[in-house]
Order: C-alpha cells, then structure tokens, then sequence
C-alpha cells in the first residue's frame, strides 16, 4: 500500500520535500513584440500538423545566410531540437540558442500553454527573423497577443501544408483566415505532374497564388522525411525551391 501511494503522489508531481517549491512560467507573458531597427521579419506557419514548417523556415533562413529562426513552439513540440551543429545554452529569457552555419536557432526551453502565453522574441542584430509557428491558423488570427498581432498585421505570411487532399483543404482554409493578398504557398511533397485528384482539391484561393506566382511546390525527400531535420545539410532541391521565396518576399518585407 505504501508503495502504491508513493506511485500515485510521483505521477501527481507531489514529493515529501520540506523546500519544494512548484514550477513557474520562465518568462512573463508578451502581449506585444516590435521588431528590432532594420530588422525584417518572416511568418511562416503550418497549415495542419507535419506540414513541415520548420523545414520550410530553416530553408529561407539558410538562403538568406544571416539570418534566425525563432522557433514560436512549446518544447515538447520542437522540430528544431536537433537543427543545430553549436549549442549557445538558455539565454536568460529563456531561449535556446543554437547556431548552423550562420542560421542562428532559437527555440523554448520550458512548456508553452498557448499561443498568447508564447514569449516575446529576443531582441537581435540580425537583418532577417522567420518566425516558425506551428499553431492552428484559426486560434492564431484570434489570439489577442503578439502573435496573433502579427498574424493580422504582416505584409506576408507563408503557409506551408502537405500534398495531400486534407492538406491542400486545410490550405485553403487557412489562405481564407489569412487573406490571399499577403499569403505565398508552399506545398512540401508536390509533384511534377499533380495527379487530378490534388488538382480537384486545389481550391480557388490555391489556384489563384498559382496564377499570380504566389505558389511554391517542394519535393518530397525520403531521408528528411524519415529522420527529421538533423544536423545534415537540407537537401539541394529543397533550398533550390525555397530560395526563390525568399527573393520574391524581399519587396513585401517592412
């Protein structure tokens, strides 16, 4: 019986300790964030999970070279987590700090309740921040934080999605919640040749970044696919694909 009593207070998190002192948030939360003088930024979120967000991220800040990706994730959630060649260790607000090449990486340390609860970037000297958000676009649009702000308010947001039916179905609703002016879409998995069935689940604001030159297709890559982003180059074809992004947003970034 006493066994089975320190069982259940060990998964309750309840411990006999004279000084035990119950964890707190690392940071308080921001409900606003302004980026730094000259400094660019980038949104990029997925439109329904594994879309491959964060590959997509990593792609534009190693073709811009000097740039970073913040990671707007709880830790647990991380697809980030084995990106970089150099660990920098926890800055004081409590952000990872990694380095690849000349992408600096900053993710979470501690867990993250909710996309308002999410904090602030640090402030940077780098030119170009793409900011990874893996959150569902619908609670991010509504979210009264920093951001939802900037969900609302960026002259540009990339969404990347799956090459998929569901995938391009979330895509289009997430492009509606965003408004198709501002949004460039990226397909990771896209084919050469898309089959009639992807091409009936390309919606119409889908067809109409197609047109407008809005629309970019990623090819599938069975070893990233597998393994996750490590600490191996990105695939050529990926940075080929995603590299041309990176140029046409130059003109849209404030």
């Amino acid at each position: 019986e006493d066994l089975r009593r320190a069982y259940r207070a060990a998964l309750a998190g309840e411990f006999r300790h004279p000084n035990r002192v119950r964890p707190t948030p690392a940071n308080p939360v921001a409900t606003g964030w302004s980026p730094s003088a000259g400094e660019q930024v980038v949104l990029v979120v997925g439109a329904c999970g594994g879309a491959g967000a964060s590959t997509v991220a990593l792609g534009l800040a190693t073709s811009a070279e000097d740039a970073r990706v913040v990671e707007c994730c709880t830790v647990a959630a991380s697809g980030l987590a084995g990106a970089s060649t150099a660990e920098m260790g926890v800055a004081a607000d409590g952000w990872v700090q990694g380095t690849r090449d000349t992408v600096l990486i900053e993710r979470r340390s501690d867990r993250v309740a909710s996309i308002a609860a999410m904090p602030a970037p640090s402030a940077t000297t780098r030119p170009l921040t793409i900011l990874d958000c893996p959150a569902d676009v619908d609670l991010l649009v509504h979210d009264s934080a920093w951001l939802g702000a900037l969900a609302r308010t960026a002259p540009v947001v990339v969404v990347v999605t799956r090459a998929s039916g569901p995938g391009l179905r979330r895509m289009e609703a997430a492009i509606a919640g965003l408004g198709a002016d501002r949004v460039h879409a990226v397909v990771v998995g896209a084919p050469k040749r898309w089959p009639r069935p992807l091409e009936q689940a390309l919606g119409a604001h889908g067809r109409q970044l197609r047109t407008s030159g809005r629309f970019t297709g990623v090819p599938h890559d069975p070893q990233l696919a597998v393994d996750g982003i490590t600490t191996e180059p990105l695939p050529a074809a990926l940075l080929a694909a995603v590299s041309p992004v990176l140029e046409s947003l130059r003109g849209t970034l404030r």
